[in-house]
């Protein structure tokens, strides 16, 4: 069994959509609902809050941290701004039947933690 990175947009999304109600809506009236979606999704995200997917984890946008770093053309240490990473956290559920199917001999050399 091999595992494909899959990646979905909104157009994988509107196709996917159009064949599980059988083209009953107009497809452009399902592409405009899923763009509502994700608009409504970036303004939540933008105001900070979190959305929470029922029974599968939160997504939530988190300010990091300023730090330093070295401009390597410039030859200097610079500070930056913290910048907003999109974090998900999974939910408790999935979370704890994930690892009583994780073996940690065959996940880590030696058994060391």
């Amino acid at each position: 069994m091999s595992i494909e990175k899959v990646s979905i947009d909104k157009r994988v999304l509107w196709h996917y959509v159009n064949l599980k109600i059988r083209r009953v809506i107009h497809h452009y009236h399902v592409l405009s609902v899923i763009t509502i979606l994700f608009e409504e999704m970036l303004v939540d995200l933008k105001a900070g809050k979190p959305i929470e997917i029922f029974n599968f984890g939160i997504l939530s946008l988190k300010k990091m941290k300023p730090r330093r770093y070295h401009n390597v053309s410039s030859r200097q240490f610079v500070h930056t701004d913290g910048h907003y990473v999109l974090r998900f956290s999974l939910a408790s559920k999935i979370r704890k039947k994930l690892c009583q199917h994780l073996d940690i001999d065959k996940t880590l050399k030696d058994g060391k933690r």
